[in-house]
């Protein structure tokens, strides 16, 4: 007799412990909001197929970006330049934004040449965006005298790569292809 109450102590621990368990995880998992699927800084979503912005452009000045929801290319008649993958968007309105890549391809600075090895590669970057239409967009890629080439992450990015930091103020305009 003594037993069978000793295993029934055990087992009423052992499901007591079980259900406990599950029910701290069942509330650590209701407390996770959609935005942390992703681990995207807040405003700052995947690019979509359906966005306006996917397509291939090019400007007066001969620049060709080439958009996809997973690559961003920029380059022209001269060669290929900078591109990246990882494309987020954070938008501005509904003509404008700022477009977030992780560069695979980066200029090495103090140079004219673009490289898969260069510095930046592996990093952040940020391409602005307005007057987004059917057929039609300005397009700048994120300068300034001094700033940041780029940043370790995509919330250093957000964060560093604005407008009212003093990026984005030479744009190109540019037509669907």
């Amino acid at each position: 007799m003594k037993n069978t109450k000793f295993s029934f102590n055990r087992a009423w621990l052992f499901l007591t412990a079980l259900l406990m368990s599950a029910l701290v995880a069942v509330s650590f998992a209701g407390c996770k909001s959609d935005d942390d699927d992703d681990d995207l800084p807040s405003g700052v979503e995947y690019l979509s197929s359906d966005s306006l912005l996917v397509g291939t452009w090019k400007s007066s000045y001969g620049e060709i970006f080439e958009i996809s929801t997973t690559e961003l290319k920029n380059g022209g008649s001269w060669g290929n330049c900078y591109a990246g993958n990882n494309l987020t968007v954070r938008k501005i309105s509904d003509s404008a934004g700022i477009v977030y890549i992780k560069y695979t391809r980066s200029i090495i600075y103090g140079s004219v040449d673009y490289s898969e090895t260069a510095p930046d590669v592996g990093k952040w970057y940020a391409v602005s965006y307005k007057n987004l239409t059917d057929d039609a967009v300005a397009l700048c890629g994120a300068y300034k005298e001094g700033g940041a080439t780029s940043t370790e992450t995509l919330d250093e990015a957000v964060s560093e790569f604005t407008i009212e930091n003093g990026y984005f103020d030479s744009y190109s305009d540019c037509t669907r292809q």
